[in-house]
């Protein structure tokens, strides 16, 4: 089972933005960034302005939504080079639209991955997780750094793995060590990580490495 490890841009503003991307464009053959609206979470991030053309780069960008209405960001997305759209099922709610939104995100060439809250149940996604190319389970609630990962979305984790032993499960939120080992053992297969790597990213990646990947 493949398994990597996916850091995590979480910037407030443009300034922040670059000292992050610049620290880590070289850690990772793929690298997240985050989206915060300040209405779906009351944190606001950068908008998509604020963020180059991808293109120029060897990395695989994704984004993760932490916003309402998030079918109305995947033009520019696509334009700014993105290569696969994390928004979460909490913004949207209704099943249908969750799995309109799938299709449109896999039809503009993009991968497409549902987010779940620690609270949300997994049943809500059950009928359309053969739509989806994959699940964030956050391990926090969205839109604050520096959090502890909630337990039971471990047991959530695994209920998933049950419903569906093939999807890509991916975890974001209260990484350390002891949680990337016990989410390794639980067949999770991306790690995203923020808060942990924010000091020393390349260091604390390489521990990450030997006990995840």
């Amino acid at each position: 089972m493949m398994r990597k490890i996916v850091p995590t841009i979480f910037a407030k503003n443009k300034k922040q933005f670059k000292e992050r991307l610049k620290k880590l464009i070289e850690s990772k053959k793929d690298i997240q960034i985050d989206f915060m609206d300040g209405k779906f979470v009351k944190t606001r991030g950068i908008k998509i302005n604020d963020v180059p053309n991808l293109s120029k780069y060897n990395q695989r960008f994704e984004a993760h939504l932490m916003t309402l209405n998030p079918s109305s960001y995947i033009k520019e997305l696509k334009d700014k080079g993105f290569k696969k759209i994390i928004f979460h099922y909490e913004s949207i709610k209704d099943r249908n639209k969750v799995l309109g939104l799938l299709l449109y995100i896999r039809t503009q060439g993009m991968k497409a991955v549902i987010a779940l809250n620690p609270e949300t149940d997994i049943d809500k996604i059950r009928e359309i997780l053969d739509y989806a190319d994959g699940v964030l389970f956050m391990g926090v609630h969205p839109g604050k750094e520096n959090q502890k990962f909630i337990p039971k979305v471990y047991q959530k984790i695994r209920q998933l793995r049950k419903m569906n032993k093939k999807i890509k499960i991916q975890v974001d939120g209260g990484v350390n060590l002891k949680v990337a080992e016990k989410l390794r053992k639980i067949r999770v297969n991306i790690l995203n990580t923020g808060s942990f790597i924010s000091s020393s990213p390349i260091d604390s990646l390489k521990e990450l490495d030997k006990v995840f990947t």
